[in-house]
């Protein structure tokens, strides 16, 4: 078997150990309920989990088969987003490293065929979502932030409204961080009136860059899909909470 394929079998194999791990975590499962949605035995499934051992390929066509279901991005924040008097808390989404890494695996899915090579966001809950889809493009990471770094003297700046309490607040990038000519992805955890993203696309404007994937982990309105229909970007909206807003 030559190195390449070598290496295709064992990413397909980590792939099934990852799922293991993260559907143990993710649902609180135990050995023993895992092998009952399974059908393979827990001592295996533990020695996978460890890494003492790979699956082999015919078990790690079982595995994804029935885990891929259970590991559905937009139904695994279904079950840990909560909300509670029109307010979203996205501790549990956010401070799972497996979650996190089952959106870096769509980020990758959806993306890597995109000739990206910055991720955008703003400071702060926009950082581990970016981070895990910086990794997953290969691509560099810049983050807007709402003041000016010492490290840096030169900036874009965008000024926008928010809505709680309503002021003017502005983003800050280096201007080092986005460059005329680079491929962009905008990652945000929450999309609610659009114009913190809206920011973020007069950034990718301002510096010369190009806008070709916008990545929103939950959506409370359809209103910025519409203007962004003409520009030919990638949208992936992963849990849409639209309908609750209205």
């Amino acid at each position: 078997m030559r190195a390449g394929r070598r290496l295709a079998k064992v990413d397909e194999q980590l792939e099934a150990v990852e799922l293991i791990n993260s559907a143990k975590s993710i649902y609180n499962l135990s050995y023993r309920e895992l092998s009952q949605i399974l059908n393979i035995p827990e001592s295996l499934l533990c020695r996978y989990a460890n890494g003492d051992l790979l699956p082999s390929l015919d078990t790690v066509s079982i595995i994804k088969e029935r885990l891929r279901p259970m590991l559905d991005l937009t139904e695994v924040l279904r079950r840990n987003v909560v909300i509670k008097d029109g307010f979203i808390d996205l501790n549990n989404v956010l401070f799972n490293p497996y979650i996190l890494k089952l959106y870096q695996r769509r980020i990758k899915d959806l993306f890597s065929d995109l000739p990206i090579n910055k991720v955008l966001t703003a400071a702060t809950d926009g950082i581990p979502l970016s981070v895990m889809a910086s990794y997953a493009l290969n691509a560099r990471l810049a983050i807007a932030k709402q003041y000016k770094d010492v490290a840096s003297e030169d900036f874009y700046e965008v000024s926008y409204i928010v809505d709680s309490p309503p002021r003017r607040a502005s983003l800050y990038l280096p201007r080092h961080l986005l460059e005329r000519g680079d491929e962009v992805l905008i990652v945000d955890d929450i999309v609610r009136t659009g114009r913190t993203l809206n920011a973020l696309i007069e950034l990718v404007n301002s510096a010369g860059a190009k806008l070709v994937g916008v990545s929103i982990l939950i959506s409370m309105s359809k209103s910025w899909v519409d203007k962004l229909r003409d520009r030919n970007v990638r949208i992936d909206i992963i849990l849409d909470l639209s309908d609750l807003r209205n």
